[in-house]
């Protein structure tokens, strides 16, 4: 996700010459084609993530479309005060980006983890949250979110394979505010986000061989919220959430909320949520290892499915 971004802004910049991006001292060498075409219109203030808010806001009143680009935590919770004042609350059209969400960033422990990101974002009035879950939908989100006028933030992890559809199927187009349905089955809705995506559909596979279908439902933007397919989401047996975040605020809390208010007389799935149980990822490995460890995995699915499906 990282190469797309590197790659789609350059799209987008080379088409509108009011593109701005601004980098927290982060990516000098894969911006390397930016800064040589477009020198004026790139900018590195370092580790100065506040200053780079206040910074995009200046642009973004005269007339520039900015893009403030830099580790997850650092574009969010380190200058959360200037996101609300100067990006949120003045309604200005500034997009932020976050790279190596979740826990992509291991080796450097709590501190350059996200996994409060979804839950900071999308309590901000105006601010549109979008996550994708692989390189062509994260291209598709850069694409949509440049002729989007108004706050938003994009979540993006730093590696992420093309996820796999069950045979025959066609991939739904991407449109921001509308959830995607990636397979249809009618005992259990497997509703995720982002890279994660990815072990839905596989637990929906093997659920499968099991005899029980699932559908499985991409969540990519956080905000607005599809409502309407969550509801549809939720006449199957059961609902399980699969985020690479605490599932305190973020996608499992934004499903709850809906079913939550499910008109009188509506059937209530079981409902379970999948992602970090309101704690820190203290320990180290790869990324995969400590997923498992947290209990986010393809195995993790099918087992909350099967717990909940009897």
């Amino acid at each position: 996700m990282r190469n797309t971004f590197v790659n789609t802004i350059y799209k987008v910049a080379e088409k509108d010459k009011s593109t701005m991006l601004l980098l927290g001292d982060i990516g000098a060498f894969l911006f390397r084609k930016y800064y040589a075409d477009f020198p004026e219109r790139i900018l590195n203030v370092g580790i100065s993530e506040a200053n780079m808010i206040g910074v995009a806001a200046g642009l973004a009143m005269n007339g520039m479309k900015p893009f403030c680009y830099t580790i997850t935590p650092f574009v969010t919770a380190r200058c959360y005060e200037q996101v609300k004042d100067d990006v949120a609350y003045a309604n200005l059209n500034i997009k932020l980006v976050g790279v190596g969400s979740g826990i992509a960033y291991t080796p450097y422990g709590p501190t350059h983890h996200s996994i409060d990101d979804i839950s900071l974002m999308r309590g901000l009035p105006n601010m549109t949250v979008v996550s994708p879950a692989d390189p062509q939908e994260t291209e598709e989100a850069i694409l949509a979110l440049a002729e989007h006028d108004g706050p938003a933030y994009l979540r993006l992890a730093l590696e992420a394979k093309p996820f796999v559809l069950p045979a025959g199927a066609e991939r739904p187009k991407f449109k921001l505010g509308k959830a995607n349905f990636l397979r249809r089955g009618k005992d259990v809705s497997i509703i995720a986000t982002g890279e994660v995506v990815m072990f839905a559909l596989e637990a929906a596979e093997q659920l499968a061989k099991q005899g029980i279908e699932a559908n499985v439902l991409n969540v990519h933007t956080i905000k607005p919220f599809d409502v309407a397919a969550i509801r549809e989401a939720a006449k199957a047996k059961a609902i399980v959430t699969v985020e690479e975040h605490n599932v305190i605020g973020g996608l499992g809390s934004a499903v709850a909320e809906v079913l939550a208010e499910l008109p009188a007389g509506a059937a209530h799935p079981t409902f379970g949520r999948i992602g970090l149980q309101d704690e820190f990822a203290q320990d180290y490995g790869n990324r995969l290892q400590l997923l498992k460890r947290f209990g986010i995995s393809t195995e993790d699915v099918v087992e909350k499915v099967r717990g909940l499906v009897k």
